[in-house]
């Protein structure tokens, strides 16, 4: 039987916290998570009651937090010092990512705790069509199965990394165990947009999509995510998935006028 999803909203969005559409069962919720996991790894993990504590030395709070492992994850007061003492060891904040695997309770009682509700966000799903192709000739997109040092760089500088964070950003990216493409898509032997696709099984989920602040707004975006769907189709995945903030309504706008649509959301608690 599928875990009775809670609902919860966001004032300044409207949106639902953690919510499942009709369709997103738990078992298939806890497939898209246990795929994300695994194509955006954390080096260090720990198991504590029903949550997976991720650290990755603070890059990302989607790799340096507890995120639920079965429907109906709960959550104690004595639990949850816990995994606050295994944050604390590291130098890092206690984080929880919160997707509707988690039990209702466990919100309430971060906020009760003082924990500070940030980033609101969607898992967004498209299936693999017929007619995907390649973006247009206006830029040369080039894929890399391996991470290369220009792509890392290219995409560190235009991102505004402090430095601090280009080591572990390099090293969740080399811990990726499966089939990738690196892309980047160029003008004139610049890179003006970045992209990581991961083939996880049967689907492809697609990361750091980004394009240079100062190259924005002409249609880039959208042709190095085709590009990625193209080589999604090519690896015979059934479906692409991705994860956006939801207050970032440009590239919402952008996935789905491609025919990505929302399977159900999630949101972080951050430690006071």
């Amino acid at each position: 039987m599928d875990h009775a999803f809670s609902h919860h909203t966001f004032p300044a969005t409207g949106l639902p916290l953690i919510s499942a559409l009709p369709h997103a069962g738990a078992a298939s919720v806890q497939q898209l998570e246990q795929r994300g996991f695994n194509a955006w790894p954390a080096p260090r993990n720990a198991v504590a009651g029903d949550w997976l504590l991720r650290s990755a030395a603070g890059y990302t709070k989607r790799a340096n937090s507890a995120n639920a492992l079965q429907p109906g994850a709960t959550l104690t007061p004595q639990l949850l010092e816990h995994i606050e003492a295994h944050y604390a060891r590291q130098q890092l904040p206690g984080i929880f990512r919160l997707s509707p695997l988690a039990d209702g309770g466990v919100d309430a009682l971060l906020q009760a705790r003082g924990y500070r509700l940030v980033d609101p966000s969607l898992l967004l799903q498209r299936a693999t069509q017929a007619d995907d192709r390649q973006p247009g000739t206006d830029g040369h997109l080039q894929l890399d199965a391996q991470l290369q040092a220009a792509w890392l760089e290219g995409y560190c500088a235009a991102s505004v990394h402090p430095p601090e964070q280009q080591l572990p950003h390099r090293r969740i990216l080399e811990s990726i165990g499966m089939r990738c493409a690196y892309a980047s898509l160029q003008r004139g032997g610049r890179a003006l947009a970045w992209g990581l696709a991961v083939l996880e099984r049967d689907a492809v989920g697609l990361y750091e999509v980004l394009v240079h602040p100062d190259q924005r707004g002409q249609g880039l975006g959208r042709q190095l995510v085709q590009g990625l769907l193209q080589w999604a189709a090519q690896q015979g995945a059934t479906h692409t998935d991705l994860q956006v903030a939801a207050a970032n309504a440009r590239a919402r706008q952008l996935y789905e006028s491609l025919g990505f649509a929302p399977v159900y959301g999630y949101h972080y608690r951050v430690q006071p």
